[in-house]
Parts: C-alpha cells; sequence; structure tokens
C-alpha cells in the first residue's frame, strides 16, 4: 500500500466514525429528550369557591378564597394576592375506583418571595371540594396548616 492510499483509507475510516459518532448522538438525544406533559383535561379552566381554615392554636374564622386551574397553573386568591405565592404547576389523577363517583385528586407546590412553600393536595368529588394546604418555612419547619372545602363557581354547596 502506498502512503497515498494509506492516508485515503485513514481519511475514509475517520469519516466514517465521525459521521457514525453524529448519528448516534442525533438518535441518543431524541430518545432522552423530556416530553412536555400533556395539557391537564380533568381540572382545565375550573374555578372553585373554598373556605379556608387555618388549624391549630391561631386558628379563626375561615376565610373565603378562589382556587382556579387555568393554563396548567393552579392558583389561590388568597394566598397569590396577601402571602405572595405564585401560581404553580399541578398535577391532577382521576380515581377509576369508583364508577358511580368522578374523584379527582390534586397536588400542587408554590413558593413566595421569602422561599417558604405551601403545599395543596385536594380531593374533587362532582363538584364538593375539599383538602389540606401545608406553608412551611424555608428550613421546612411547618409554619401554618389549613383546610378547605368549597364547590364549582357558581353551584351551590349542599
Amino acid at each position: 500500500m502506498t502512503s497515498t492510499s494509506k492516508s485515503k483509507s485513514k481519511n475514509s475510516i475517520l469519516w466514517l466514525l465521525s459521521t457514525a459518532t453524529v448519528c448516534l448522538l442525533a438518535v441518543s438525544n431524541s430518545a432522552y429528550a423530556q416530553k412536555k406533559p400533556a395539557p391537564d383535561k380533568l381540572l382545565a379552566n375550573k374555578i372553585y369557591t373554598i373556605e379556608l381554615a387555618e388549624q391549630g392554636k391561631k386558628a379563626g374564622d375561615p376565610e373565603p378564597d378562589e382556587i382556579s386551574f387555568k393554563s396548567d397553573k393552579f392558583t389561590s386568591k388568597v394566598m397569590k394576592l396577601d402571602e405572595k405565592f405564585a401560581p404553580s404547576a399541578y398535577t391532577a389523577e382521576l380515581d377509576t375506583t369508583d364508577a358511580a363517583n368522578k374523584v379527582i385528586t390534586f397536588e400542587t407546590e408554590s413558593k413566595n418571595p421569602d422561599e417558604e412553600l405551601i403545599k395543596w393536595t385536594g380531593t374533587i368529588t362532582g363538584e364538593e371540594i375539599e383538602g389540606t394546604a401545608y406553608w412551611t418555612n424555608k428550613k421546612g419547619k411547618l409554619k401554618r396548616e389549613y383546610t378547605f372545602t368549597g364547590t364549582l363557581k357558581g353551584k351551590k354547596k349542599k
């Protein structure tokens, strides 16, 4: 083999390896790309009027609030306006074990500018909603605990 043919052979091998590497990277990137979660169809654009009741020693009268599920974000009107908790992504799941009633569970976490966290969990049965909210400081210590009950906005509580 002459030095020219050795050089051409080396270049061909390098080109082949480079092409194979690029193809492998392209395939592995598409295989591991994260898919955007499907938009929520269970609670999308629903608003609930609730009574938010603080638990524990400082418990007072329940406070009226509205919680909404819009644009794949959960928002508590009171917590957003008074305590600066931002709207947050939520998860919702349909419970298929009870065929007679449509039962949906949801959960979400939101932070405020002070790095405090509020975690909401709830259950919706038909047009009724109930659940809890736990507010912790930035060190994770429980600051306040709430329970809530309510109905789909525009519907009367039974």
